[in-house]
């Protein structure tokens, strides 16, 4: 259940009060600690230690999650709806799919100005995982494995097509969002790579490459789909320090598409480029098989064709992180140019740039 306003809008905001109320017990103080700040996220995440009236409860770690208020990432999550799908997908859809994510504890969202705040589960995690050193092929397969159970539990399911929040890939909502993002980031992130990565082939403007990706969501859309996360990237898995589990978090990108459109971002920026090229068949041969032991064959040969129209997606988000992060913060840029190099990369492989 998603709780209309008013809510604590911001860190600042939070009370003891309001704790109270969302947990259910009597509240005497919290601690706020912000994580995540450089991980690429849509929003604002804070670690809460909450202690209660009752001195013999246990202090309870939770996570608060708020919309970041920055002014070009507000507007983002206005066009694209993504704050109202993370919660819904929490709220409607998460807790009925074979996948690890975080228990849900609450939600409140505001439609006419998108802020909202998310209290959750606080999952502890192998804190040495990093997206710009790029994961490895075990923990790669842990992933993988965990994705194909999603989609194939979603696959084709009429229920889908009845939730209105949810888009899919050629959702005037998402197309409109998307080609917004790469027309208004491509030139920023085009600095962040100057000097990383030749970008001599490329002639084209923001506006140039936006058209292609609009083209590309809908051809790619008219593709067999499911329930997809469409952010799966190493900043948005968390895994267990014994490196045996793995939980999906930061669900704000949700929609309806084809399977391997998940496959094909995650690999794209969550390997380093040369493990990408090494492994990229065995393991899209590897997520045929975690398919199909979840109940859903699908061809390799299809999945191939899926996975190399889904290319330029990867492309579009990178051009976000310097409109809806700080580059100037050190990790950002830094994920800014691994990003932006991987989905340049992938698409010269492949000869679409």
């Amino acid at each position: 259940m998603i709780n209309p306003p008013p809510f604590p809008v911001s860190i600042s905001e939070l009370s003891e009060s309001f704790l109270s109320d969302a947990v259910g017990e009597e509240v005497s103080e919290f601690k706020a600690e912000r994580i995540g700040e450089d991980r690429g996220m849509l929003g604002e995440i804070f670690k809460l230690k909450i202690s209660f009236r009752d001195e013999s409860r246990k202090p309870l770690i939770l996570v608060a999650k708020f919309a970041a208020l920055r002014e070009e990432t507000l507007a983002i999550a206005k066009r694209g709806h993504t704050h109202e799908r993370e919660l819904r997908s929490y709220s409607e859809l998460l807790s009925s799919a074979p996948v690890s994510v975080p228990q849900f504890i609450g939600s409140w969202y505001n439609e006419e100005t998108a802020e909202f705040v998310l209290l959750q589960e606080m999952i502890v995690a192998d804190t040495s995982v990093d997206q710009i050193a790029g994961l490895s092929e075990k923990q790669a397969r842990l992933v993988i494995a965990e994705m194909a159970k999603l989609h194939a539990f979603w696959w084709n399911d009429p229920k889908l097509e009845t939730l209105s929040w949810l888009p899919r890939l050629d959702d005037e909502r998402r197309r409109t969002n998307l080609t917004a993002i790469t027309r208004n980031g491509w030139e920023h992130l085009a600095k962040l790579l100057d000097g990383e990565i030749s970008l001599s082939s490329i002639d084209k403007t923001g506006e140039d490459l936006a058209a292609q990706v609009d083209e590309m969501l809908c051809r790619t859309a008219q593709f067999p789909s499911t329930f997809i996360h469409s952010d799966l990237r190493a900043d948005n898995l968390l895994f267990s320090p014994n490196g045996e589990s793995v939980a999906l978090i930061d669900w704000q990108g949700s929609c309806i598409a084809p399977p391997v459109f998940d496959f094909t971002y995650f690999l794209i920026q969550s390997l380093t480029i040369e493990n990408r090229k090494c492994l990229e068949k065995d393991l899209l041969k590897f997520y045929a098989e975690e398919l199909e032991r979840s109940g859903l064959k699908i061809s390799f040969e299809n999945l191939k064709e899926v996975y190399e129209s889904s290319l330029l997606y990867s492309f579009a988000i990178a051009c976000s992180i310097p409109l809806i992060n700080d580059p100037a913060i050190p990790r950002v840029r830094e994920l800014g140019i691994a990003m932006g190099t991987r989905s340049i990369q992938v698409l010269k492989d492949y000869g679409q740039i």
